[in-house]
Order: C-alpha cells, then sequence, then structure tokens
C-alpha cells in the first residue's frame, strides 16, 4: 500500500484516548437515599366515625302533626273569641269622692261650723276648698275636665218657680291631671259675699240665690260633683253644702281598634288556621300517599288478574295441602306458560291467595295439576338480577 494512507498508531492512540470520559461511580449509596425514592406519599387519614342521624317514622309524623294541628286551631279559635267579643265601646267603673269644705268670715270673727244660722249683716265673704278624686279601675283615654261655676238663680217668691238663671265660670275649664288612675285634685275659691248682696239688694220680691258648684265634664257629660248654696235675699239664713262621697259609677269609651290589638288578633288568627290547613293538605296528602301505595308485587298481581280475567277464577284458599296424590303436579315459572295450558285443554285457572307476599294459581287436568306461584321475593330477585346484568 501507498505511505500516504498509513497512519501514525502513536497518534491515533492519543486521540482515542483523549476523546473517552471517565465516568466515575459513587463508591456506594445510602439507605436513607433508596428509601427515601421508595417511600410511598402519605395517605389520608380517613375518618370512620359513624354519624347517626335520627328520622321520624310514618306514625310518629302523624302523631306529631295532629298535635301542632291541634294547638294551631286552639290558638286560632282563641284569638278568633277575641276578636269576636271586641266591643266597639267599653264601659269602665270608677268610685267618685267630691267634697268642699268652707270658712265664713264675718266682722268680728270667723266660722267654721257648718249647720249654724248666719246674719247677712255680720258676713263679709265665704272661702271655699273643693276636693275631688276618682279611681279609675283601669286607665281611661279620653280626658276628663272640671270647673268651678257661680249661679245666680232668681225665683218667685209666690210660685217659687225659676225665672232666671245667670253664672260664671270662677275657675276656667281645666284638665284632670292623671295619677296611678286617680285624679285628685284641690281648687280654692273666695267669694264676697257683700258684693253679691249689694247687686241684688233691690229686687225685694225674689227669692235670690247664689250656687258655688264643682262641675265634672266627661265627653259631652258635664254634670254636678259639689257645690255650695248661699241665700242672698234673706237677712238669716244657712249655708247648704251637696258632695259626693263613695260613689260607684261608669264611663263609656270608644274602643280603638288598634288599641286593643283586635286587628292584630283578626291576622294571627287567620295565619294560625292557614298554617293549619296547610298541615291537615299535607298531613292528608303523606296519609294518602302510604296507604295507597302499593308495592311491586300488588300491582304485578292485580295487572295479572285484570288482563286474563277471562280465564281466572278466584278461590278463597291455596291448593298445597290438598293436592291428590295419583295427580302429578307440573310447576311453571311463568304465568304465561299456565295460561297456554289453560287454552287448550279449555279450563278455567283458579286463583288463591296464600298470604300477603304470595299467590298461587292451580290448573287441574284429569291426570295433572299445573301450577304457577307467584312470590313477593322471586319480584325483588329478578329486579337484583336486571340490575346486576346491565
Amino acid at each position: 500500500m501507498s505511505n500516504k494512507f498509513q497512519f501514525d498508531e502513536d497518534i491515533l492512540d492519543e486521540k482515542v484516548e483523549e476523546s473517552i470520559e471517565v465516568v466515575k461511580v459513587p463508591e456506594k449509596v445510602t439507605v436513607e437515599a433508596v428509601d427515601k425514592e421508595n417511600e410511598e406519599p402519605p395517605k389520608e387519614e380517613i375518618s370512620m366515625s359513624i354519624i347517626k342521624k335520627f328520622y321520624f317514622g310514618f306514625e310518629a309524623r302523624i302523631f306529631v302533626s295532629i298535635i301542632v294541628i291541634l294547638l294551631l286551631f286552639a290558638g286560632a279559635c282563641f284569638l278568633g273569641l277575641k276578636v269576636i267579643n271586641h266591643k266597639a265601646t267599653r264601659r269602665i267603673k270608677y268610685e267618685e269622692n267630691g267634697n268642699i269644705y268652707y270658712q265664713v268670715n264675718l266682722k268680728d270673727s270667723v266660722s267654721t261650723t257648718e249647720d249654724i244660722t248666719f246674719n247677712a249683716v255680720d258676713l263679709k265673704n265665704i272661702k271655699m276648698t273643693f276636693d275631688y278624686v276618682a279611681k279609675y279601675d283601669e286607665g281611661i283615654k279620653k280626658n276628663n275636665y272640671y270647673k268651678i261655676t257661680s249661679i245666680v238663680s232668681m225665683y218667685s217668691r209666690d210660685t217659687h218657680s225659676l225665672l232666671t238663671q245667670e253664672d260664671n265660670d270662677l275657675v276656667e275649664k281645666k284638665i284632670l291631671p292623671l295619677l296611678n288612675e286617680k285624679y285628685p285634685i284641690t281648687e280654692v275659691v273666695d267669694i264676697d259675699y257683700k258684693k253679691y248682696k249689694k247687686k241684688y239688694e233691690n229686687y225685694k220680691d225674689l227669692d235670690i240665690q247664689l250656687e258655688v258648684a264643682f262641675y265634672l265634664i266627661q265627653g259631652n257629660e258635664t254634670r254636678k260633683v259639689s257645690g255650695l248654696v248661699i241665700p242672698l235675699t234673706k237677712d238669716n239664713f244657712e249655708l247648704r253644702k251637696y258632695t259626693t262621697i263613695n260613689a260607684t259609677r261608669e264611663i263609656e269609651e270608644k274602643v280603638n281598634i288598634w288599641d286593643t290589638y283586635s286587628l292584630v288578633y283578626g291576622i294571627a288568627a287567620s295565619l294560625l288556621t292557614l298554617v293549619s290547613l296547610i298541615l291537615i293538605y299535607r298531613t292528608t296528602r303523606l296519609v294518602l300517599k302510604v296507604t295507597n301505595t302499593k308495592s311491586e308485587y300488588e300491582e304485578a298481581l292485580e295487572a295479572l288478574l285484570k288482563n286474563y280475567n277471562s280465564i281466572i277464577t278466584v278461590a278463597g284458599e291455596g291448593f298445597e295441602s290438598i293436592v291428590p296424590e295419583e295427580k302429578e303436579v307440573v310447576k311453571f315459572d311463568n304465568f304465561e306458560e299456565l295460561a297456554k295450558v289453560s287454552e287448550e285443554i279449555n279450563k278455567q285457572i283458579v286463583y288463591s291467595k296464600i298470604n300477603n307476599v304470595k299467590s298461587e294459581f292451580i290448573l287441574e287436568s284429569d291426570d295433572k295439576l299445573y301450577k304457577y306461584v307467584m312470590k313477593e321475593a322471586d319480584l325483588v330477585e329478578d329486579d337484583k338480577n336486571k340490575l346486576e346484568n346491565k
């Protein structure tokens, strides 16, 4: 070969050695590192605690519903009676006391003695104190008022008939203060007797008297409670007073529907009645739903008896215990096979109910007894098989 194709072996060996990269292998691998690599991720802890739930049974739910309905109806009736017994007006009883004390100022002395005769010439003025208190059985809504009035009355001496009357308010109309359903007041009035005497001294042919009266004003009613009568045309006279002591009276007030909560009672009674009716409706539906619900077995039996009523005769007892020994018993797994045999031999199938979950269908020929037994357990088992085969 030509020299130009020859290689220098030494040079080639150096180049090979330079191109080879030496990989160093660790002398040992720690066990901990291997364990960490193979370690499985931590699993979440699963709580196996059982949460108990309480369920009402059908009978308990019906019982509770009936109790609640009765309570709601009782409440509605109570509130309804309050509305029915509501009155447009109410009468409030109260005890009334109205008294008067007077002091007569004479020329030379002062007299507080009652039932004595006074001389008109000696009498100067009369100081009167009116006390009034009324105690009500319950609070009243409308205000009461009072006033003190002087009344001058003129009478005929011959016929004693009233000719004319003049009045003047000595204490203007005031509201009665309320204190714990009591109305206590005290008013003092001073009458200048000489002034009145002089004014009417020329009326010799008439009997004239001055009356100072305490009036109570209740709505449209105004009445006298106490007073003092003073003659003006007599030379010698006695003072006559009238009072009201421990008088039991009544006051009539219009009842505001908002004050007595009548409207609130009516609305509450309506709501309770409505809730009661809703509960009755729901309870009735629940009862009908439960009592009228038929099992799959009952529905299947009913459909079978309806569809094959032309070839089925209903019997009272089953045939399990009365199969004749000389006859062969042939059992079918479905009713359709029994129906075919019935058509072939032209005989009726006898149906008998064994219990609530089992029925028998019997067809009897001369030498054989054909039987189909329908059981609820078989229907349940068929449903399970259908689910498993899906």
